[in-house]
């Protein structure tokens, strides 16, 4: 098997899913829940790059205000919106951003100045590219999960790779937390 293809690239096999759409299994954002839902609550979330609606749901579960929006109109939230010049009245973000805008996407939400949450690869930050990212915006925390969630279903079951939240508050973190989560019980209903 080709490497391209454990890691959900494009291959003879398959191809690479269009804008980098790749939803969330709903553990994943249970995982985060269970690690800072207290920094979320209170706050109307957004949810910028809703696609399907999947974050928005486990949200939504968690009796969690949230506003679901993405620049692609995926049949969940408001279709047309683009994170990157869009603005909305929001008093934090929770997202899974296309791979290829991640870097994007944190640095919007860091000026934003709210708590906000990526679902990103877990060698995200292992990137000299990123370095000064990470140090100007200093994240409160990192969850690594514990299992390799399923991201492209279609490939078959087994998730191919490893998947981390970074969790950021108000303000640079003076110490950045590194959490390893367990795969939660899943108690939302698809």
């Amino acid at each position: 098997m080709k490497p391209s293809t454990i890691i959900g690239g494009a291959s003879s096999q398959h191809v690479r899913n269009a804008a980098d759409f790749y939803a969330t299994p709903p553990e994943c954002t249970i995982a985060l829940l269970e690690n800072y839902q207290r920094l979320f609550e209170g706050s109307r979330i957004w949810e910028p790059a809703c696609g399907d609606g999947a974050i928005s749901k486990v949200l939504e579960e968690h009796r969690l205000d949230v506003i679901s929006t993405d620049l692609h109109d995926r049949g969940y939230g408001k279709g047309g919106m683009n994170f990157l010049t869009a603005d909305c009245n929001c008093g934090s973000i929770i997202t899974n951003p296309p791979f290829s805008l991640a870097a994007d996407f944190i640095e919007r939400a860091a000026t934003k100045q709210v708590p906000f949450a990526m679902l990103v690869k877990s060698t995200y930050w292992q990137a000299a590219k990123r370095y000064d990212l990470f140090q100007r915006t200093k994240p409160l925390a990192i969850i690594a999960m514990s299992w390799r969630p399923a991201m492209s279903p279609e490939r078959g079951k087994s998730g191919t790779m490893d998947f981390i939240w970074t969790v950021w508050d108000r303000k640079p973190s003076k110490n950045t937390q590194y959490i390893v989560a367990k795969k939660p019980k899943q108690d939302i209903q698809k």
